[in-house]
């Protein structure tokens, strides 16, 4: 599924990423795909922790639901 999105860059940036995704033969979609999954790769190794469940996030769900239960919270569907 590709999800549609509008970006307001400044002339310069604007300028740069057109260089970019000439540079790297590339549209500029496929260059921000690939900008945001390098960043993603540079996130995992600065919290290793986080990147082990990066691919199924209903266990950090379930982690964080269990923790917040713990210190006596409840989510709004149990109220």
């Amino acid at each position: 599924m590709v999800e549609k999105i509008e970006l307001e860059l400044d002339r310069l940036t604007f300028e740069r990423a057109k260089t970019l995704a000439i540079v790297n033969k590339s549209t500029l979609p496929e260059l921000i795909t690939h900008v945001i999954e390098r960043l993603a790769e540079i996130q995992e190794k600065k919290d290793p922790l986080m990147g082990l469940y990066a691919d199924v996030p209903e266990i950090v769900d379930e982690i964080v639901a269990e923790a917040m239960e713990k210190r006596g919270y409840t989510s709004r569907s149990d109220e």
